[in-house]
């Protein structure tokens, strides 16, 4: 069965452009997504996308400032301190998420049978780890899938979704277990592939990131400053190679139906061609269908600092009317459906 999935890339402030193309999205083409995958700040944001609660989203991203997401603090002295796990402090995030993220709310979002998928990497194991609310079976070699059991659960993996390593600590999102939690944008950006993998046929991705990033001209001049640098150039790498894949396999796809079409005109039967194309062993084509991928992202870099750390309300707001405007521009050109 087709289904439709919507993929949100990671970027902290950054979050603010896709409300404002998801305030478009709910105002207009009225799409309907049965799976909502999303990494960093997207992880925040696709369980409030699942249940329709676009003016909540605003809010949090047009109203809150960097203090209510991080302690910044003296940098120096966390770095040397014992015991300190970043150089920010991000219990401001975990009690947002808390006071937000209530009980009530992950009750609605089983009843709604929206699959929600959050990103995470294992500092452990360097494993790509999903936390998720559905009961599809997933198995794959590049990758985990956890079930959520419980609200407590879920938030725990949306705050370790939402940490960038270094500058955020690392989380035990399972109390069973003592293995620690980052980031999924360390290695999945955006988890489009994990969309496909679901059985999605049509996938809206959501990136906050341009698709040629602008040279930075400033003279960095702390260990702070390259490190933040370093780490945003990296994201931008991880962006690229998670589009390779799904655009090699579709055009892959779309080549192989134009070479069966050929064949029939050649006057081949149906059933001798697909005899052709029907080898499992080691197909990479096998049980892959055409995927219609549609890509939103900003013409230009969003503001929002390195990393997406600073929340500026005003900044927000911009980047919010930014989002409606290139997803008009977008559904101009390629009306849903």
């Amino acid at each position: 069965m087709p289904t439709t999935a919507l993929v949100i890339s990671g970027g902290g402030s950054k979050g603010a452009f896709a409300v404002g193309v998801l305030k478009y999205m709910a105002a207009t083409p009225k799409i309907k997504f049965d799976t909502l995958c999303g990494t960093s700040t997207g992880s925040l944001i696709v369980p409030l996308a699942a249940l329709g609660e676009i003016n909540l989203l605003e809010k949090l991203y047009t109203t809150h400032k960097t203090s209510d997401i991080i302690t910044t603090g003296n940098v120096v002295n966390r770095f040397a301190g014992k015991d300190t796990y970043s150089l920010f402090d991000a219990q401001p995030l975990s009690i947002l998420i808390k006071n937000t993220y209530t009980d009530a709310m992950y009750d609605a979002l089983l009843n709604s049978k929206k699959a929600i998928y959050l990103t995470t990497v294992c500092l452990q194991t360097g494993r790509i780890v999903y936390f998720t609310n559905s009961d599809q079976p997933m198995t794959s070699p590049d990758y985990d899938v956890i079930r959520v059991q419980n609200s407590s659960t879920f938030r725990r993996a949306m705050f370790a979704s939402s940490c960038q390593p270094v500058f955020m600590p690392p989380y035990q999102v399972l109390e069973s277990e003592p293995l620690q939690y980052v980031d999924g944008g360390v290695r999945e950006y955006a988890p489009v592939d994990l969309a496909i993998d679901t059985g999605a046929t049509e996938v809206y991705a959501i990136l906050l990131s341009p698709e040629t990033p602008e040279a930075d001209n400033r003279v960095f001049k702390s260990p702070f400053e390259i490190l933040q640098q370093t780490m945003d150039w990296f994201t931008m790498d991880v962006a690229v190679n998670d589009l390779k894949m799904p655009k090699f396999i579709n055009r892959s796809l779309h080549y192989l139906k134009a070479v069966k079409a050929k064949m029939k005109e050649a006057g081949l039967k149906v059933k001798d061609i697909e005899a052709f194309f029907d080898i499992p062993f080691n197909n990479p084509f096998m049980g892959k269908r055409d995927l219609t991928l549609h890509i939103i992202r900003p013409e230009k870099p969003l503001n929002g600092g390195p990393g997406g750390l600073v929340f500026d309300p005003v900044e927000m707001k911009k980047m919010v009317a930014y989002g409606e405007e290139t997803a008009r521009k977008y559904f101009e050109e390629h009306p849903a459906g």
